[in-house]
């Protein structure tokens, strides 16, 4: 299954941004900001499909911001080698697909925060989904 993807020219595009200002924390709140992905597939056509990593940051109290940035990218595929997946999200979560829109990702992250009271949040620049 290694030939499913047929050319590695990736161009990230920002699909959707949420940014949401929240109040202001209590004084000596620890806050935790919990940073999670999601990621979705879709056919486009015959030989490609559209995947889209959707990186979301939420603190706990609820407080500062919130945000989810949403990245996609096309592939071009090997229509018979993906179309014997199993599961195509699962295949992308590990691909090289999933760490170019997630250091991409990332770095969007760190240029909306950087007038933040916590000033640029760097988010890691590889997926990470919830257990």
């Amino acid at each position: 299954m290694a030939n499913v993807i047929r050319n590695m020219n990736f161009k990230p595009i920002i699909e959707k941004i949420e940014y949401e200002r929240l109040a202001e924390p209590q004084p000596s709140t620890t806050v935790n900001m919990r940073v999670w992905d999601e990621m979705k597939v879709e056919r486009l056509r015959s030989d490609a499909v559209k995947v889209l990593l959707t990186r979301n940051v939420k603190p706990e109290p609820g407080c500062i911001f919130s945000i989810v940035t949403t990245m996609g990218v096309e592939v071009i595929i090997n229509t018979s080698e993906y179309d014997n997946l199993e599961d195509p999200v699962e295949y992308f979560k590990t691909s090289p697909v999933a760490r170019v829109l997630a250091s991409n990702i990332a770095s969007v992250l760190a240029g909306l925060t950087v007038h933040s009271q916590i000033g640029p949040m760097i988010t890691a620049p590889v997926v990470q989904f919830p257990q």
